[in-house]
């Protein structure tokens, strides 16, 4: 057992284990993605994916689907013009938007990247199978419940057992 796994408010650290896990994550794809000769970041697959997938969508677009921040998005899409992967291009509807499409070598990458993605859907579904838990899906019910009722509102749902419990003491005691 780690100090994390061993403290009795284990909780508070729920955000830094799965950061963690995010970077493992990350850190392991760029292993793969180089083992598959693909330029992509890890962290940009899924940018290149539905470039890919859409044929051509916006920075904006991409970051309300991903529930991204617009900036992040856009950081990302910057790594993959430097890569020379997407381009973008002025929308045809409207002059002040910008789209990002598939460079040639884009599309090779785009090409070769859901091959390796079909192998790696097939070891996260044994991954999932070894630790008895599908993370995709249970992130999913956590961030749905935590956006039905944040955590500071099942604080107060809490607060008066918790104010009871933490009741100071009267004064002279």
């Amino acid at each position: 057992m780690t100090y994390l796994d061993a403290h009795p408010l284990r909780g508070a650290f729920v955000a830094n284990s799965f950061i963690q896990l995010s970077d493992l994550i990350a850190s392991q794809g760029e292993a793969m993605l180089r083992d598959a000769d693909l330029d992509v970041p890890s962290r940009a697959v899924s940018i290149l994916l539905m470039i890919g997938e859409r044929g051509e969508i916006s920075a904006a677009d991409i970051a309300g689907l991903l529930q991204q921040p617009h900036q992040l998005v856009t950081q990302r899409a910057d790594l993959l013009v430097d890569l020379g992967l997407i381009e973008r291009r002025n929308d045809p509807q409207d002059g002040r938007r910008k789209i990002l499409v598939l460079t040639d070598r884009g599309a090779d990458q785009f090409q070769r990247l859901t091959v390796r993605l079909a192998e790696v859907a097939d070891v996260f579904a044994a991954l999932f199978a070894e630790i008895d838990c599908d993370l995709a899906a249970m992130a999913s019910r956590a961030i749905a419940a935590l956006n039905r009722s944040p955590i500071l509102e099942r604080i107060n749902s809490l607060q008066p057992a918790v104010t009871a419990k933490a009741a100071p003491l009267p004064e002279g005691s």
